[in-house]
């Protein structure tokens, strides 16, 4: 017998435990949990969480860290989010947070890290796919299943967390569930204005208007209602420019009238108790209802602002700088002010801020860059979405919105390259 031959089956299973193919199997493992983040982010953060420490073991066992580091360091976004993340740590250095506090505001900036990590592991346009395929599958279990809840098939139970105020929420919070729908709507109307197969346009169209309608008519969210809004208004204007603004007043107005006959629904009952709430705000007195307690929360947030203007009170500082401005006045000693602009201005001050709009100012101009229509449109509605919930909430400390900004972030802008603006692996959705 050939010793050589003899000794080939052995080889060949040496092989197999190969630095080299051990690292290309890290990676390939690392690019699936990726793209299952697409359907674990609206429906588990214990996943979330699972999936992202998985993804980072397996870039470390994969190696080879400076051609990662080299494939992704001209895009556009990484260097803004790098340097917002940087400004949390600079807060560390100073401030009246204690240092549980300063770590646990740390970590939940930390997601930023994941922008180049993610980057790096959608360059491929298969993976970009199956990352929108899982999202997308999420945001319609999260339709069938609201509505179910809502027609009384599904009984109330533990499994889906509900709660009063959360009933027709299966997975998150009322104002994590009508964020993601939203968005989850825009992108169904984005499909169905691209897509050319004609019965496929007609199911995401359908799927589209029961998202919005789930957002309006159902879960009771103002921040779902403000981002719908926001994100419908900018897709009538994005794709039909002057008549767009004009379909998007109609709407607006005949939304409003709807509303405002309809004593009985969700919008109208609670827009009304808004307005209530609103005109029994006593400025300087102490609140007792929601409406209250964010008007409260913005005009303290504003002197404590005015207090440190440029650098903030710290990473960490919002819960200890609040808590000194209320003592002894009887008011709430919030640690979330409702609002992510007053959190970071708080924390990192007008630096800070001005850091955070530099990303988001890059996800939208950088847009025009990217290869294809479907993408362009989705990293500035998720502009819009960001800057339209800040304004009632603090998205990016929360788990789940400031983790798909991250996500969303990636997915789009993976494709893009530094020759041009333009990608070797276009992802090609529908008309891209």
């Amino acid at each position: 017998m050939n010793p050589e031959n003899h000794d080939q089956p052995s080889r060949a299973k040496v092989s197999n435990w190969s630095y080299p193919t051990i690292s290309r199997n890290a990676e390939k493992g690392a690019m699936w949990a990726a793209a299952l983040l697409g359907l674990s982010i609206p429906i588990s953060t214990s996943l979330d969480s699972i999936l992202a420490g998985l993804i980072v073991a397996l870039l470390l066992v994969g190696g080879h860290f400076r051609d990662k580091i080299r494939a992704v360091r001209d895009n556009p976004i990484v260097l803004p989010a790098l340097a917002f993340f940087g400004m949390y740590l600079l807060g560390l250095s100073y401030g009246v947070a204690t240092g549980r506090e300063a770590m646990e505001s740390l970590a939940k900036a930390s997601d930023l890290l994941l922008i180049p990590i993610l980057l790096y592991l959608f360059r491929e346009e298969g993976i970009r796919r199956l990352a929108l395929a899982g999202f997308l599958t999420a945001i319609v279990s999260m339709i069938l299943i609201s509505y179910l809840l809502w027609l009384g098939v599904i009984p109330p139970n533990k499994l889906f967390h509900i709660t009063s105020d959360d009933a027709y929420t299966p997975f998150h919070h009322r104002i994590t569930h009508g964020s993601l729908m939203a968005f989850g709507a825009y992108l169904f109307a984005l499909k169905a204005r691209l897509e050319r197969r004609t019965a496929v346009r007609v199911l995401c169209a359908l799927l589209s208007i029961a998202a919005l309608a789930n957002v309006l008519f159902i879960v009771s969210g103002r921040t779902g209602y403000v981002v719908a809004l926001a994100l419908g208004g900018y897709y009538l204007v994005a794709g039909w420019r002057w008549r767009g603004v004009a379909a998007a007043t109609a709407v607006i107005l005949v939304l409003g009238v709807a509303v405002y006959l309809m004593p009985a629904s969700v919008p109208h009952q609670r827009l009304a108790m808004m307005a209530e709430e609103f005109a029994g705000w006593q400025p300087g007195q102490p609140s007792s209802t929601s409406v209250g307690y964010r008007l409260e929360y913005y005009r303290n947030s504003l002197k404590l602002i005015a207090e440190h203007p440029v650098l903030g009170a710290g990473t960490g500082g919002f819960k200890g700088a609040y808590a000194s401005l209320v003592e002894g006045k009887g008011m709430d000693p919030t640690v979330n002010p409702h609002n992510e602009y007053l959190m970071v201005a708080i924390q990192l001050g007008l630096a800070g801020l001005a850091l955070l709009f530099w990303l988001l100012i890059t996800l939208w101009r950088r847009a025009s860059d990217l290869p294809g229509g479907f993408e362009r449109s989705a990293a500035r509605g998720l502009v819009v979405l960001i800057l339209s919930a800040s304004l009632v909430s603090s998205t990016l400390i929360d788990h789940t919105e400031g983790f798909f900004f991250v996500w969303m972030s990636a997915f789009c802008f993976a494709g893009w390259s530094a020759a041009g603006g333009e990608s070797t692996r276009p992802c090609r959705y529908p008309s891209s």
